[in-house]
């Protein structure tokens, strides 16, 4: 029988202010808004939302974009999903649970159209071909040409602005050797963070045991397969509390996370980062840009906002959050904010 994780019985409840009304305004080089975000629309979606049918359709439906997308990428979705599925993910789930985690109950949550949210197996599987669909069209300003690559130059650009930061920040990328890349889901973040810090070891911290077990299994695939070892470790636990010494890390990473939470979580994460970060360390964070032409016109559109919210719980949260004031609260000083794609943007925090 496989393992079965029960979230909503562990689950710790969690009080989160909403802020309704305020327009966040990206620092930096990324572009000033065409337009604000409109109200009206994001309270009425809101509302639909909480009415299970309407919550339930739409999820199916941007699923079934997402797995139409990839198959015309020519992914072989179903053979793929066979293969994983033969695995013994018994075994995997007990070598990857950490019994004594529990589950906030932001994470509890349907995300991404499974109703089980992260927390299922199915969720996990597909996550590598997911992540090349969804990211097929990132680097196109309409929207419309899709790449079979843009995945990976979604995660290259990142690490090109990156390193652009740590120069305008006064840090020698060659100096990073520790690294924790929080919400690392299967370690496709955590794969680019090898290549980009090759002298580094990455620490890849998950709240899901599904998504770890299978990202231990790609890992042990890679090397099967004649690839190098990696210094890449995972382990299961809260990216709020790691639980890993203070002062050891000198990059913390989270990739395309924040807009899964709600800003308490996000605010507690970068206290913990924080702490995690020896002097002179940075925190990096790759995530959507609010304000790109390119989400402008997805919250001024209600039904491609429809769609959008139909997979993500706390997009609103995400939508209003200060980002570079929510860093500077949790005691960071310098940041540095790049476009990263024409919709998504790095930002870096120095810890002096």
């Amino acid at each position: 029988m496989l393992v079965t994780v029960k979230p909503f019985q562990q689950a710790r409840s969690m009080t989160c202010k909403r802020r309704t009304g305020m327009v966040c305004q990206a620092q930096g080089t990324v572009s000033s808004p065409g337009r604000q975000f409109n109200p009206l629309l994001m309270r009425a979606v809101e509302a639909l939302f909480k009415f299970p049918p309407f919550s339930n359709a739409a999820a199916k439906i941007a699923r079934g974009k997402i797995v139409k997308r990839a198959e015309a990428l020519g992914l072989d979705w179903d053979g793929a999903m066979r293969k994983m599925k033969a695995q013994n993910w018994d075994a995997r789930m007990k070598a990857a649970i950490n019994p004594s985690v529990t589950y906030p109950a932001y994470y509890t949550l349907p995300f991404h159209a499974y109703s089980q949210g992260n927390l299922c197996l199915e969720a996990a599987l597909e996550w590598t071909m997911a992540a090349k669909s969804v990211h097929a069209m990132v680097m196109d300003p309409a929207g419309k040409q899709v790449d079979p690559e843009g995945d990976a130059k979604l995660r290259d650009s990142y690490s090109a602005r990156l390193h652009e930061c740590l120069a305008d920040l006064g840090v020698n990328a060659d100096s990073i050797r520790d690294v924790v890349d929080l919400g690392c889901a299967t370690g496709l973040s955590s794969l680019e963070l090898l290549r980009a810090f090759p002298g580094a070891a990455v620490t890849g911290v998950d709240l899901s045991p599904y998504f770890l077990a299978v990202g231990r299994y790609e890992q042990e695939q890679r090397q099967a397969n004649g690839g190098a070892p990696e210094a890449l470790t995972f382990i299961h636990c809260a990216a709020e509390s790691t639980g890993l010494p203070s002062g050891s890390q000198d990059l913390v990473s989270m990739c395309l996370v924040c807009h899964e939470l709600p800003q308490a979580a996000t605010k507690d994460i970068m206290r913990e980062a924080f702490r995690l970060l020896r002097p002179g360390g940075v925190m990096a964070i790759m995530e959507m840009n609010p304000q790109s032409a390119v989400y402008q016109r997805i919250f001024g559109n209600p039904l491609a906002y429809t769609a959008f919210k139909s997979t993500e719980p706390w997009l609103q949260e995400y939508i209003v959050l200060d980002m570079p004031g929510a860093l500077r609260e949790a005691g960071f000083g310098q940041v540095r904010t790049r476009e990263s794609t024409p919709r998504h943007k790095t930002v870096v925090a120095l810890k002096k």
